[in-house]
């Protein structure tokens, strides 16, 4: 049997070493998103100096304000449609475990999507009082 000797670094690497142009290349392909967003980050905050933006934003919120709401309460009977559906054909075939788990589930989904505008309101409001200071 003839044996073969291999350094470490090819042992790790491989006999054929992967040139540096396409450990490079391999990297921003996997990457290329975080450095995009990240750069995009801060050319927005050197070029306006930060924080002027979230004051554009008021109009905004109002007109995203309204149809937040509309989704929501599209939301709240889509959610109580397929709960109930899941929970009467849970009953109908002898699960009750399962209608229970079901019916709690979504009734927790349900609350808090009605709780989510609150809390949005209340994390705006930290955020508003942090700005004026």
């Amino acid at each position: 049997m003839k044996k073969e000797t291999l350094s470490i670094k090819e042992f790790l690497h491989g006999k054929d070493p992967v040139p540096f142009s396409a450990k490079v290349k391999r990297h921003f392909e996997k990457y290329g998103m975080v450095y995009k967003i990240t750069g995009a980050t801060v050319v927005v905050f050197m070029a306006g100096g930060g924080f002027d933006y979230a004051y554009a934003a008021g109009a905004i919120d109002t007109g995203a304000k309204k149809l937040y709401y509309e989704i929501v309460n599209i939301g709240k009977w889509i959610i109580i449609f397929k709960g109930g559906i899941d929970t009467i054909k849970a009953v109908g075939d002898g699960d009750f475990p399962t209608a229970k788990k079901q019916f709690f589930q979504y009734l927790l989904i349900y609350l808090m999507l009605l709780g989510l505008p609150y809390g949005m309101d209340k994390v705006d409001q930290v955020f508003k009082g942090i700005s004026q200071a």
